[in-house]
């Protein structure tokens, strides 16, 4: 019999817009980040750290401060004994991909309890922005970002414009190929950041963040603890006013794509019978993963193959989840996947905001939308939850919960 993965318990700090002025975390490295949030993990779980299987960490940008994170931070940075390790990269799907391995590891008997999840400070590590007729050549040669940490080899333009690899660029491709119109971005948009701030205000995201260090905008020294991004100022109007980011005929606004952030989530990933022998009543069970791929220039896409293969899996429909969570790495990605699977709740598609609001540091959000989901679906007596996320390179990730009975 396979053994059951149940999530126990989930952390993030809270997300800081990456800001080199006025960011929350602006001076706070992402590895200290994460091992803030690591020991919390352990105590939500009824858990000493020498009790744990193995801890599963990814950064987008395995490199400088985000290096080995799995091997380095919990021995070094957070008091934890020698623990087996393994960085995950994959993209925007990291953090997913780290509570996958997980979630197999238990299921074939590797061990049974797994720490799992990811890490970006993107104030460090920034994404540069990408419009149409740039140079790449001179884009990947700019120093401080990820695409010169990452110094792409020149021969794989030899198949594909580097342009097209952007994720902006991708977005508006979607939007036009599935007519998604600028309306119904900008109003996607709109209610995130209503949803974040309302969820802000009833106290919804005090179980999933931990109060971290940082500093004010005006650069006092502050304990942080709620997200930075979600505006309750911003009006349709507002949003409507605003120009193309990518395109001088596009429909994709700073306001439509997620916002660069820094942070850190992490689950806890235990067997069933580990849960039970430690006290700790799960969140959920891990039901189903899927990956899924498609053409690496139609990266914002990516999430809708993952879900189709999850829901296969799963025997189920996209009606049977009370919740789901889908990155908003761009406003058209949960649209998409909506439209494309025939759903149309929106109630139900991330209802306390997502990565428009909240903001997207990439190697983390992934945790962030598993952990999520969970704790949505416990409020709303869902059975079912399905989180997902598109990828860089055309790789998505979707995981379905399930709620205990």
């Amino acid at each position: 019999m396979t053994n059951e993965a149940v999530l126990v318990a989930y952390v993030r700090t809270p997300f800081g817009k990456a800001d080199p002025k006025r960011g929350f975390f602006r001076q706070v490295r992402s590895d200290d980040l994460a091992a803030r949030i690591l020991p919390e993990l352990c105590r939500r779980s009824s858990i000493e750290a020498r009790d744990v299987d193995g801890v599963f960490l990814g950064a987008v940008e395995m490199m400088g401060e985000q290096a080995h994170p799995a091997t380095s931070i919990p021995y070094l940075l957070a008091d934890f004994p020698p623990t087996i390790g393994l960085s995950v990269e994959r993209a925007c799907t990291t953090a997913m991909m780290a509570v996958h391995v997980a979630v197999m590891c238990i299921r074939t008997g590797m061990g049974d309890a797994y720490i799992a999840g990811g890490l970006d400070s993107m104030t460090h590590f920034r994404i540069p922005l990408v419009r149409d007729g740039m140079d790449m050549s001179a884009v990947i040669a700019e120093s401080g970002t990820m695409l010169s940490a990452m110094n792409p080899n020149p021969r794989m333009f030899d198949k594909v414009n580097p342009i097209e690899l952007n994720g902006g660029q991708g977005a508006e491709r979607l939007a036009a190929r599935l007519h998604i119109t600028r309306e119904q971005m900008d109003r996607w948009a709109l209610e995130s950041h209503h949803r974040a701030i309302a969820a802000q205000r009833e106290g919804r995201f005090r179980e999933e963040i931990l109060p971290i260090e940082g500093l004010g905008p005006d650069g006092d020294d502050r304990l942080i603890d709620h997200d930075q991004g979600p505006r309750a100022d911003t009006t349709y109007e507002k949003i409507a006013a605003l120009s193309p980011v990518y395109s001088a005929e596009g429909k994709i606004t700073a306001a439509t794509s997620s916002g660069q952030a820094d942070g850190a989530a992490v689950c806890m990933v235990m067997s069933r019978e580990r849960a039970r022998s430690v006290g700790c009543e799960p969140l959920a069970t891990i039901r189903t993963l899927g990956w899924g791929v498609c053409e690496p220039t139609d990266l914002i896409y990516s999430a809708v193959p993952a879900t189709r293969r999850a829901l296969e899996r799963s025997r189920l429909g996209l009606g049977d989840m009370g919740v789901i969570e889908v990155n908003e790495a761009f406003a058209c990605a949960p649209i998409a996947l909506m439209q494309e699977l025939g759903f149309e709740d929106a109630s139900r598609v991330n209802p306390n905001g997502g990565a428009c609001a909240l903001g997207h540091p990439v190697g983390a959000s992934g945790a962030r939308l598993v952990g999520t989901t969970a704790l949505e679906m416990r409020r709303r007596g869902a059975r079912y939850g399905l989180a997902a996320i598109c990828g860089g390179m055309g790789q998505g990730a979707a995981t379905i919960l399930e709620l205990e009975t």
